[in-house]
């Protein structure tokens, strides 16, 4: 079984029961200095240690210079928790101060990368502004293909005006990110070319959940079903039952994790790249 981590707030807990000479449990004090990079070795050189009882010892004659300074790193605090939580060895105990996009579209086909702060700011390179609709497309392949993309368009139901759209990459769960938020704001539409399978039904449903976004469309080609029949993989139970729960709570959901749940197959959206017929869109 894996050992709980060890808060900042223990570990000045176990230095204060050094300095004073008292018992404290030894294993969690390894634990500590393991996690947060500090050299037990060093801190102990000179000490004499006295067992208890079980886990329990005292050290006497701990080197004071060591002490105080594992107590001082201990008690630092940074505006980033993210920084805190990397000190403890737990960087993904925290959210990122921050969260960044690519985005292109046929204005601008040059990817552009667009940063919002936990302030809800958004920095966009100079010149640049939005379209009136977004698409954002979930696997890197259909990101690098924009005519591709923009080919798919029309075949899942959507008019000329798409054709305008900013393409953002959605990196996969990173996309649900609430730091988003206001960039999604921006836009008076999203299409979301996310994966016909559990795993872009649930980022759609994670967007709708949110509530103060925009309307969203799951895009899918006309011909999903028949691509969904072709296809070899297959849904497990777990699966069925997951689509069940987004489906019932998210309008956007409802067709294409429909269509997921009849068939019991699922794709990747590279696949919308090939035509149907094609061996490999199988796969």
């Amino acid at each position: 079984m894996v050992a709980r981590r060890i808060s900042r707030t223990q570990l000045l807990g176990y230095l204060d029961k050094l300095s004073r000479e008292e018992p404290l449990p030894e294993p969690k004090l390894y634990q500590a200095a393991d996690q947060f990079g500090l050299s037990i070795d060093q801190l102990l050189a000179n000490a004499t240690r006295s067992h208890i009882r079980r886990d329990l010892v005292r050290y006497s004659g701990v080197d004071q210079d060591t002490l105080a300074q594992w107590q001082l790193m201990a008690e630092e605090r940074h505006a980033v928790a993210r920084i805190d939580q990397s000190i403890m060895g737990n960087s993904h105990g925290a959210r990122v101060s921050g969260a960044m996009v690519n985005v292109r579209s046929i204005r601008q086909p040059h990817p552009q990368v667009v940063m919002m702060n936990d302030q809800g700011e958004i920095s966009a390179p100079p010149g640049s502004t939005p379209a009136a609709r977004l698409i954002i497309v979930e696997n890197l392949e259909n990101f690098l293909s924009l005519d591709g993309t923009l080919s798919l368009l029309p075949a899942c139901g959507l008019s000329p005006a798409w054709q305008e759209a900013d393409i953002l990459y959605g990196s996969g769960n990173s996309i649900t990110n609430i730091l988003l938020t206001p960039f999604f704001q921006q836009y008076q539409e999203i299409g979301c070319l996310f994966d016909p399978d559990p795993g872009g039904i649930r980022m759609c449903d994670t967007l709708y959940q949110r509530g103060n976004l925009p309307p969203l469309h799951f895009l899918a080609p006309a011909d999903l079903l028949d691509r969904l029949n072709a296809s070899t993989r297959e849904l497990n139970m777990k699966q069925r039952q997951q689509l069940a729960t987004h489906i019932r709570r998210s309008p956007p959901c409802a067709h294409v994790g429909g269509l997921i749940r009849t068939t019991g197959k699922h794709l990747e959206q590279e696949t919308y790249l090939l035509p149907v017929s094609t061996t490999e869109a199988t796969r």
